[in-house]
């Protein structure tokens, strides 16, 4: 059983940032990404999470702190159907962005743990992504190498502080998680080296990072049944 945690017993936070054309390769029954979308040539938010800088027990993080605590609010910031469309529901009578099931799960598996308000979690998410370097927590090294390679190291160095650089066994970038320090009053702080722990986790050992374009993995699939 899951060893219980109070809530904003953490003193740390983690970005996770998923590939989103790579997820359509391994996902397609939940792929939400369009060629024209924004989420075809950035990466998507997965999620904000409260985490430890150094193991508890064998846990990076806590998680479902306080499962009864529910998200009263109906809707999203517009900039969610860019940066998390999995996290939303468009609603076209409203034009707004509906909350979704991600951003359900999102919340009470992470959110509750953070002593923050829905509405202030959601917002301190965006607002983590806009320390990042690049189009809102992308680095223009990737938008401007879709369908191609980069070398990982000259991809580290666009970044301020270490990341986790996740990938398949063919070197294909699936997520990046960047770290960041916790403010007093519960946000986000500063950007920070990911803990060691986190890096061994979710790095890779790849010297060359692979971009998958959307649909390229199904076109490559396709040539291999010929």
């Amino acid at each position: 059983m899951a060893r219980e945690y109070a809530v904003g017993d953490f003193d740390v936070y983690l970005l996770a940032q998923t590939w989103s054309p790579h997820f359509c390769c391994t996902n397609s029954d939940r792929c939400t990404t369009v060629p024209w979308a924004f989420s075809a040539k950035h990466l998507s938010l997965h999620g904000l999470w409260p985490g430890f800088s150094t193991p508890r027990e064998g846990d990076t993080f806590p998680a479902n702190c306080a499962t009864k605590a529910r998200i009263v609010q109906d809707a999203l910031p517009r900039e969610y159907i860019d940066v998390a469309p999995s996290f939303t529901t468009w609603n076209a009578a409203e034009r707004r962005a509906d909350v979704g099931g991600l951003a359900k799960h999102e919340w009470k598996k992470h959110g509750t743990c953070t002593g923050l308000l829905p509405s202030a979690y959601f917002a301190e998410a965006l607002r983590a992504l806009s320390l990042l370097p690049g189009d809102r927590g992308t680095p223009e090294m990737i938008t401007a190498n879709v369908g191609g390679t980069v070398p990982a190291s000259a991809l580290r160095t666009t970044y301020a502080k270490r990341v986790a650089i996740m990938t398949d066994r063919n070197c294909e970038i699936s997520e990046i998680t960047s770290c960041f320090s916790k403010l007093p009053d519960g946000r986000v702080g500063p950007q920070i080296d990911c803990p060691d722990h986190v890096m061994k986790g979710r790095d890779t050992s790849c010297t060359t990072l692979r971009i998958n374009q959307l649909g390229q993995c199904m076109v490559a699939a396709g040539k291999k049944k010929r």
